[in-house]
């Protein structure tokens, strides 16, 4: 809804987008006007995210952001779509349904892809197998669609799906593969319990327990040992009753001494007595009849009662205290010369120490015995899994041998889209079984001398038809970066035109590309040399521009505005 944008008008055919010069004496190139990222935003418009931990791709999702909503109206089978993406927000909106981010590639595979197809292919992949976009990763080969290393299992599941390969080998060999793999992590471990159990032999270890249980259950105590042990037995209790009176007395002595400060602390203040005496004098006439000296002799007469009692009291608990301590001391004398005599015989720490030895055997045993059970439940694993591993090689050489006609057909096919280029070469397509790679199956693609960049080129343009011609109802379209272009020559150029053209005639195939200007003059020039393209195909390519770019006005660029 940006005024600015140019917008993408599609048709049925092919459709292409123009990079121009605005004049022949204004070399200036016309890289970064928006030719490549018109496919990227597709991309983006149909599931694909932005990364924002790198740097770049951060900048465009804040330039997007910023820049107002897109739109892509689309039709699959008669059912028109329109998709409604805002890049400040991160939900899409399908036919007026706002759907998250995470489950919009899943609803677009419901809607757009045959349930016949393997489910195991995303959408995403789909797409990017069928319209590879900008980068050098995804034009390394002919198998980097998803821009991954030419090694990467899902990478390969995708092609070999596509191919019409049978996955469920492939799903069976990478179940195994990754068992192997997981034991092969756990071998180090392994290996040292294999040691450990030849340094530690569990049988030997079992001779000294059962040597050592029947030693125990033999050994004999030492005379009287029963009843010495009751006897040391009671005197501990005892003593333990005689600590507690202890403790109780203490703080009853506490409690007394305290109470005998508080009352010598108690001071008469006679003045103050002989005041209130006056006082009452006053007012009670001579009702009052204590004299102030009789009532201060009753007093100090009170108080030294009082102490001579606390006095006493104290000096009893003392005594007390004093036999219970003695007691205590005797008692204690006792036991510990009973269990010094008891440890002495040799009727305690011999004994105990049969019982910790057998206990700490038991333990090895038991930790030898679960290492023993590990060592043999691996080697078993290992050996079952080799032997599965084995079998289904053997079942992917069968298969391939059981197949040969269907694959060369294919390669008939391949060979065929190749020969449009090369006279006489016709290179080669193969499927083979792999030696111990996850995804079971090798695609073994080859045009002769494909180490040149321009030949690679064609051979990934041949592939991608290749896999359209056997998916011809899958998304019915297929898109190409324009640096398909950057090695090839002239008449390659052209050829991959009339190889499209001639498909969209025959199917009903949409191809998208985007163009520089030189590759189009090249491409529509050198059909009048070479004969690849008549006349009436170079004007359907001239129809076949649905946008120009323009190199010098960023106003004529995809965002009519500045974007690096």
């Amino acid at each position: 809804n940006n005024p600015k944008f140019k917008t993408l008008n599609f048709k049925s055919g092919l459709n292409i987008l123009a990079g121009l010069q605005l004049s022949d004496v204004d070399k200036k190139t016309y890289n970064g006007i928006g030719k490549s990222f018109s496919l990227h935003l597709l991309h983006l418009m149909l599931g694909s995210r932005l990364d924002k931990s790198k740097p770049k791709e951060r900048k465009i999702l804040d330039f997007l952001s910023n820049y107002g909503a897109f739109y892509l109206e689309l039709e699959h089978q008669g059912q028109p779509y329109k998709i409604e993406k805002n890049f400040a927000e991160t939900h899409f909106t399908l036919n007026d349904e706002r759907i998250a981010q995470s489950n919009f590639p899943g609803e677009l595979r419901r809607i757009l892809i045959s349930g016949t197809f393997d489910t195991s292919v995303s959408f995403k992949q789909l797409l990017n197998c069928f319209a590879r976009r900008y980068g050098s990763t995804y034009y390394t080969d002919v198998l980097t669609q998803q821009g991954r290393p030419l090694q990467d299992y899902y990478q390969m599941y995708t092609n070999l799906a596509l191919l019409g390969v049978n996955t469920e080998l492939v799903n069976e060999k990478a179940v195994i593969k990754d068992k192997l793999n997981k034991l092969e992590k756990a071998k180090s471990v392994i290996e040292g319990y294999d040691r450990l159990l030849e340094d530690s032999n569990i049988k030997d270890l079992q001779d000294e327990l059962a040597k050592l249980i029947k030693e125990k259950d033999e050994f004999v105590i030492a005379e009287n040992y029963d009843k010495y042990k009751r006897e040391a037995d009671g005197i501990t209790v005892l003593v333990n009753k005689i600590r507690n009176e202890i403790y109780e007395i203490t703080k009853s002595v506490v409690r007394k001494k305290e109470s005998l400060e508080e009352s010598t602390l108690i001071d008469v203040d006679l003045d103050k007595v002989k005041k209130i005496y006056d006082e009452a004098l006053m007012f009670f006439d001579d009702k009052v009849s204590v004299r102030l000296d009789q009532a201060n002799e009753f007093h100090r007469n009170l108080v030294r009662s009082r102490t001579q009692r606390i006095n006493s009291e104290i000096s009893e608990l003392t005594i007390k205290m004093e036999e219970l301590e003695s007691e205590l001391s005797i008692r204690e004398n006792h036991r510990d010369s009973i269990l010094k005599d008891l440890n002495s015989k040799g009727a305690l720490e011999e004994y105990n120490s049969i019982s910790d030895r057998i206990r700490t055997i038991e333990r090895d045993v038991r930790e030898l015995d679960k290492y023993r059970q590990l060592l043999n439940s691996f080697k078993a694993d290992k050996s079952q899994y080799d032997l599965d591993n084995a079998n289904l090689q053997a079942r992917a050489v069968s298969y391939l041998n059981n197949t040969q006609d269907f694959f060369e057909k294919i390669e008939d096919k391949f060979r065929t889209l190749v020969k449009r280029f090369y006279t006489n070469h016709g290179g080669s397509f193969h499927v083979t079984e792999t030696v111990d790679a996850k995804y079971l199956f090798n695609v073994d693609v080859q045009v002769p001398r494909d180490g040149s960049q321009g030949i690679n080129e064609v051979k990934i343009f041949c592939y991608d038809f290749l896999l359209y011609q056997l998916r011809p109802d899958l998304l019915k379209f297929i898109a190409h970066d324009g640096c398909i272009f950057s090695e090839m020559d002239p008449r390659q150029k052209s050829m991959i035109f009339k190889v499209a053209i001639e498909t969209i005639n025959d199917s009903d195939l949409q191809y998208f590309v985007n163009i520089g200007q030189s590759s189009l003059d090249e491409v529509l020039d050198v059909g009048k040399k070479q004969q690849v393209l008549s006349e009436e195909e170079k004007s359907y390519i001239k129809e076949s521009v649905i946008l120009e770019l323009y190199d010098k006005d960023p106003s004529k660029w995809l965002f009519g505005m500045s974007f690096s």
